[in-house]
């Protein structure tokens, strides 16, 4: 996978550099968060189900909300789902393909670091 510039977005090669290279970074410290969090020494979508679905108790280990109702339930397990597909998406087919080149243009590629954001910003503030 590679982060190739799309026509009119101004950036150089350097910026472009920098921020493909900081999104395995972000996907890094997502897993390593989740680590953190729970103690939990999985990797990948197993990680995410142990750490954010709900368990034998019926809560998840570590919690976006306070799983109160149907709602924010629901929110939980969507966001274990985001989690997984950005894994799917973006870090799998690189770490395990490398022959894999599927170009991501600028917009795509700072949408994905605005959501990493918004996921790093969610666990910082998990229970």
């Amino acid at each position: 996978m590679h982060y190739a510039g799309s026509v009119g977005t101004g950036w150089s090669e350097a910026e472009r550099a920098r921020a493909a290279s900081s999104v395995p970074g972000a996907l890094s410290v997502v897993t390593f968060s989740m680590r953190l969090l729970s103690g939990e020494q999985l990797d990948g979508a197993r990680l995410v189900d142990a750490v954010l679905m709900p368990g034998a108790a019926g809560v998840p280990r570590v919690a976006i909300n306070t799983g109160v109702t149907a709602t924010e339930r629901d929110e939980q397990k969507g966001f274990a789902s985001l989690i997984k597909g950005l894994g799917s998406m973006y870090r799998n087919p690189a770490a395990h393909d490398p022959r894999l080149d599927r170009p991501v243009g600028d917009e795509e590629l700072l949408e994905l670091l605005t959501t990493l954001s918004m996921v790093h910003r969610r666990l910082d503030a998990a229970r």
